[in-house]
């Protein structure tokens, strides 16, 4: 049980087909409630001439709704994933761009946002709710990130994770990342120091998009407690994970998962994970 969420996360890493990438495209809704997506290769005002992946459409101008841009998505779906840029909390090293930003609620209790000031850098932060109404001082966080695309599959990353109640001293650590992948289908691996700490946090963690609507979603953390005895290597980490799926709108996403610690698993197998994030 101590390594389940390792076992988890390679299994279906492993069987994964990473996407490709494909051109910028539109996708248009037809007055009927069709949706087609595309390069717009020619139009006037009778014919909208679209290019598909199954060839090319002739389409009725004065029945099309809407045309709506599908930016930066290199995936094969309508729509991309709106939240590609981290898993159920940690970071991917893939990056917000510029304006663009999201909410996230997890379990109800932690509420946050983050934005792109650059296509480089975000910065977000956020505050748990119990905390700030019983003792009147909110337990707040602030997660800086930088990221670079070094090629067209991988990007490096990293960034800060600080904390602390109200105006009482706080911590944090300090992390680098490097991901693999697509927005529907990535790995994430990275190392994390807390401050002062000498002592290492291992992250390791993906996503695979299964379908238009739903993704697989896993995330582990593998932190040294320091411990010397080398008897026995697990003796030394404290592990857990978090494995469940992501529901996918397009700009709406609903997290469900299962927190695994393998320390407690035979007191309490699993706790809910529930989040939701709504891009904008």
């Amino acid at each position: 049980m101590k390594y389940l969420s390792l076992v988890i996360t390679l299994v279906f890493f492993l069987n994964a087909a990473f996407c490709q990438e494909s051109n910028k495209e539109v996708l248009i809704k037809m007055e009927n409630g069709e949706e087609y997506q595309g390069e717009i290769i020619n139009t006037n005002q009778e014919t909208l001439v679209l290019k598909t992946r199954n060839g090319q459409l002739d389409l009725i101008a004065s029945k099309i709704a809407s045309i709506e841009d599908v930016e930066d998505y290199d995936g094969k779906y309508h729509y991309k994933n709106p939240n590609d840029t981290r898993y159920f909390f940690g970071p991917s090293a893939r990056t917000l761009k510029k304006g663009k930003g999201y909410y996230q609620n997890i379990n109800v209790l932690f509420n946050s946002a983050n934005i792109g000031i650059t296509d480089n850098i975000s910065i977000g932060g956020g505050f748990e709710f119990i905390s700030t109404v019983i003792f009147q001082e909110p337990l707040w966080f602030l997660t800086p990130k930088v990221g670079f695309p070094i090629s067209e599959k991988w990007s490096v990353g990293a960034g800060l994770l600080i904390g602390g109640l109200g105006t009482q001293g706080g911590g944090g650590l300090g992390y680098g990342v490097v991901t693999y992948g697509s927005a529907d289908s990535n790995m994430t691996v990275g190392l994390g120091y807390g401050f002062g700490s000498s002592e290492p946090l291992l992250v390791l963690s993906g996503m695979h998009r299964l379908g238009k609507s739903i993704s697989l979603v896993s995330e582990n953390y593998f932190a040294s407690t320091g411990t010397q005895d080398t008897d026995e290597f697990s003796s030394g980490l404290g592990t857990f994970g978090i494995q469940g799926i992501r529901i996918i709108g397009k700009k709406n996403s609903f997290d469900i998962g299962l927190i695994i610690i393998p320390e407690i698993v035979e007191y309490v197998p699993a706790l809910p994970y529930v989040g939701y994030v709504r891009t904008f």
